[in-house]
């Protein structure tokens, strides 16, 4: 899929970040795609509000993907969405931590989670950071796999899940846990 590439978003973003975050994970929506966390934590992913903050932060920024815009007479177009992909990318002391991480459902699988995190690489690159870091929920090994094919090793550090922080979502199961991954970058390379 070819089209604009990624840029950052704005605090008017905020809504639409918001919703496209809830429909890769925990939506209805999320179950097209292979993304979806539903089963494991319901409610809330991010609201606008705390999108809003990070995109307002000194240390980070959050990155979307408009979709493209179609051309007079493209009966090809896909149908029209605010956002195809987003991230947060947070500038640490030593690293770049990805989150937010999210493509929209309907469009898995068509290079736009690349895309993505490539621009989050040159983001960590034009900080002078090699090293990306994320977490990922125990209980998925697909993604916890994609992380690896693309290039990202687990650490070995396993982080508790914020259970009772309903603002992160609400736990379906007492087992859960955020497992640390790194990737470290050429720092003169491009994505």
């Amino acid at each position: 899929m070819t089209g604009p590439a990624p840029r950052v978003a704005t605090a008017g973003d905020a809504e639409a970040v918001a919703d496209l975050v809830h429909a890769a994970y925990r939506s209805e929506e999320s179950r097209r795609g292979w993304t979806t966390e539903s089963h494991l934590v319901g409610g809330q992913r991010v609201d606008a509000t705390m999108v809003r903050d990070l995109v307002a932060a000194d240390d980070g920024v959050v990155l979307v993907l408009d979709a493209p815009k179609p051309g007079a007479g493209d009966a090809a177009a896909e149908p029209a969405v605010p956002l195809l992909a987003c991230c947060h990318v947070e500038r640490r002391e030593r690293t770049a931590y990805v989150g937010m991480f999210a493509v929209r459902p309907a469009l898995q699988g068509r290079g736009l989670g690349r895309r993505m995190l490539a621009a989050a690489e040159d983001q960590a690159r034009a900080w002078s950071l090699t090293t990306l870091e994320l977490t990922v929920l125990d209980h998925r090994p697909e993604l916890l796999a994609w992380y690896e094919r693309c290039g990202f090793a687990l650490t070995g550090v396993r982080h508790p899940f914020p259970y009772g922080d309903d603002r992160f979502g609400l736990p379906q199961r007492p087992d859960l846990a955020l497992l640390g991954m790194t990737k470290q970058l050429d720092p003169g390379g491009t994505a």
